[in-house]
């Protein structure tokens, strides 16, 4: 795809021209023809897709709210791990701590997947079911004094 974007980009792509009579025999595809306005090409969006990005997760997140918080949302205007993973699947882990960093991602979503499976058993009409059991996993791990990579293994191996 890169290279696509490049010979684009670079003007090294080639135009076939259709006759209109031809044109009418293809089946239809939302493009407009004559007075329509110009549509912009998304040529940054496509170079942006092709770029690997580099990310990594926070080593100073001690609590699970805050832990939620990067995973769904984002810290200091970063996209948060959910938009990582929709927009360049493992890819943004990689890089010279790739073993590392998939490592303390999995470790990670283990607890959020933890999360995910209570929340489906809460009752919505309490407020937010996933905001309800971080909250109250949060208590836990303060009451236990435990630390997140503890809470981590309890989940792993309980």
């Amino acid at each position: 795809m890169k290279s696509t974007i490049d010979d684009f980009v670079g003007g090294a792509f080639t135009f076939q021209f259709t006759p209109k009579s031809q044109l009418d025999a293809l089946p239809p595809t939302g493009a407009a023809f004559g007075r329509a306005a110009p549509v912009p090409l998304p040529v940054e969006k496509l170079a942006k897709a092709a770029e690997k990005p580099r990310y990594r997760m926070s080593r100073t997140i001690q609590t699970i709210p805050d832990l939620w918080r990067e995973w769904t949302v984002g810290l200091q205007g970063q996209p948060s791990i959910e938009k990582h993973d929709e927009l360049y699947g493992s890819d943004w882990r990689a890089g010279p701590d790739a073993t590392a960093e998939r490592q303390f991602y999995s470790r990670r979503k283990t607890l959020i997947s933890e999360i995910r499976r209570l929340a489906a058993v809460e009752d919505p009409s309490q407020g937010d079911p996933c905001e309800t059991v971080v909250a109250r996993l949060e208590e836990e791990r303060i009451r236990a004094k435990a630390s997140l990579s503890k809470v981590i293994d309890s989940i792993k191996h309980g």
